[in-house]
């Protein structure tokens, strides 16, 4: 019996459909297992164990199918709602990396608990999901669906430790504020499909034929009330007011997911909607583009400068960061997306290498001072001395706070080098000033950060950092924080190996 061309075709497709899917499906039917296992046994560490072992197949299998041939191109188109290609797997991989890496701390951090917190490994997992749902997004739907997973989630884990300072009012302000982001993103693609009759992103890049002139003004609306929903995720100026309070007030693991995995999707998702339906060809929407990057640029270093609190100073470096990133959007053609989504890639990398070092040496500072005197909050007079007492962990904080300066011979000094290239293609002086005066501002607030570790303090029962905390000496995370030391110094001087992956 013979079988037609077209069931073969279709059976092919549906084959290919799977296989670039199956990374999602994999993350997918670990929830399930996860929710299966908690039912038969709470044990913390099986289930930490358990989301750690999902996470690195996950990331294996992603890798794996990077290096085939089934994403290349266009990618694969898995119904309307999603298309799988190459950057978007290559935002994945950064993304279970950080996951990885957060659920890797949080261990040391829930490791005195006496609760099983169970659910707390559920919830990453859910985060990574609606990340992972969102960077292969080519539908409305599937990107506000994908945002909806990502923040609920997050509102969880915000607020995770109750007892802890602040938790309960960090979580009713993230609840709130991404309430009234899902709202804006909600309303602007009504306001979007009531001007194309499809939510498709391919599709919405053409206004229909029957929509008359005088209502053009929804689709612009729509527009920005889009972008002003992903805005606020990104914490771009002006929607950033509520990052400073969200990192401080949140588990350190938790202000790393939202610094990394959740910008990381957001962003990829951004670039994706924008390429797909050509606005870089919209002289109002790439002037709303550059003026918010303006201002998250400045407004992020000024704000920075007389920042003491560690974690707040991050969250106003990575306003700026993202305003940085911003640059990509203003893509002169078609021609020229692809150089955008290389230069984009590789500071998200750089970007998410710092961060994940900055953070790691944090968290090791907190668990020290709780165990000394019960405040968690780390200031840089905290880091006093660090590089004479613990030179490991100051080494890794100087390579990463000088790859966020982007000073040469690290990442961020190459990914700037990438934004500026692509700023100076589509001649935008503005946004080439704003680069070059907050990479200059930033200097103001990285440096004496710097300085700050090589200060020799006589009063010791301030520092966080003692070579006898049992938490500095295990040999897992000195081998860890020596091994984000090598791929810091690798990947700086020798950068070409990040972009031939990207481009493999």
């Amino acid at each position: 019996m013979s079988t037609s061309p077209e069931i073969t075709n279709s059976v092919i497709l549906s084959t290919e459909m799977f296989i670039a899917l199956s990374p999602i499906l994999l993350l997918s039917f670990g929830i399930v297992l996860s929710l299966l296992l908690i039912a038969w046994r709470r044990s913390q560490k099986m289930i930490a164990l358990f989301t750690q072992f999902i996470l690195v197949i996950t990331l294996l299998l992603t890798i794996h199918l990077l290096s085939g041939d089934i994403l290349v191109g266009s990618g694969t188109q898995i119904t309307t709602l999603l298309n799988v290609d190459r950057f978007s797997y290559l935002s994945f991989v950064l993304i279970c990396i950080s996951a990885f890496v957060v659920v890797s701390l949080s261990r040391s951090v829930l490791k005195s608990e006496v609760e099983v917190h169970d659910e707390y490994y559920l919830l990453i997992l859910l985060v990574v999901l609606g990340a992972g749902i969102l960077v292969v997004s080519d539908h409305f739907a599937s990107l506000f669906l994908g945002f909806e997973v990502l923040s609920i989630s997050l509102v969880g884990l915000v607020g995770y430790f109750r007892e802890h300072e602040h938790a309960v009012e960090t979580g009713f302000k993230y609840l709130i504020l991404s309430a009234t982001a899902s709202s804006f993103m909600l309303l602007g693609i009504a306001f979007i499909y009531s001007q194309t009759g499809n939510l498709s992103f391919a599709v919405s890049s053409n206004v229909m034929p029957w929509s008359a002139q005088p209502l053009q003004i929804f689709n612009s609306v729509g527009i920005l009330l889009l972008f002003s929903g992903i805005a606020f995720k990104l914490s771009l100026a002006p929607f950033h007011f509520w990052s400073p309070d969200i990192y401080q007030g949140s588990p350190t693991p938790i202000t790393l997911l939202m610094a990394t995995v959740s910008k990381v999707a957001m962003f990829t998702v951004l670039i994706k909607c924008c390429f797909s339906q050509n606005y870089f060809n919209n002289e109002s929407f790439i002037e709303i583009i550059t003026v918010v990057a303006l201002l998250s640029m400045l407004v992020g270093n000024i704000l920075a400068l007389k920042q003491q609190n560690i974690k707040r100073l991050m969250a106003y470096s990575s306003i700026a960061h993202f305003g940085y990133l911003l640059i990509v959007l203003t893509v002169s053609s078609l021609q020229n997306t692809e150089f955008a989504w290389q230069g984009a890639l590789f500071y998200l990398s750089a970007y998410l290498l710092a961060n994940i070092a900055i953070f790691t040496v944090l968290l090791i500072s907190e668990k020290h001072r709780d165990n000394m005197s019960g405040d968690r909050d780390i200031h840089i007079v905290d880091w006093h001395g660090m590089f004479w007492k613990n030179r490991l962990s100051a080494v890794l904080v100087i390579f990463s706070v000088l790859a966020l300066a982007g000073i040469p011979l690290t990442m961020g000094f190459v990914g700037k080098f990438y934004l500026l290239n692509q700023a100076v293609i589509f001649k935008s002086w503005w946004l080439i000033s704003g680069l070059v005066i907050g990479s200059g501002i930033g200097l103001a607030y990285y440096l004496p950060l710097i300085f700050a570790l090589f200060k020799d303090e006589k009063t010791l029962e301030n520092q966080v950092v003692d070579g006898s905390g049992v938490y500095l000496v295990t040999t897992g995370k000195q081998l860890f924080m020596f091994t984000l030391l090598i791929s810091s110094l690798l990947f700086g001087i020798f950068p070409d190996l990040v972009s031939q992956f990207i481009y493999r």
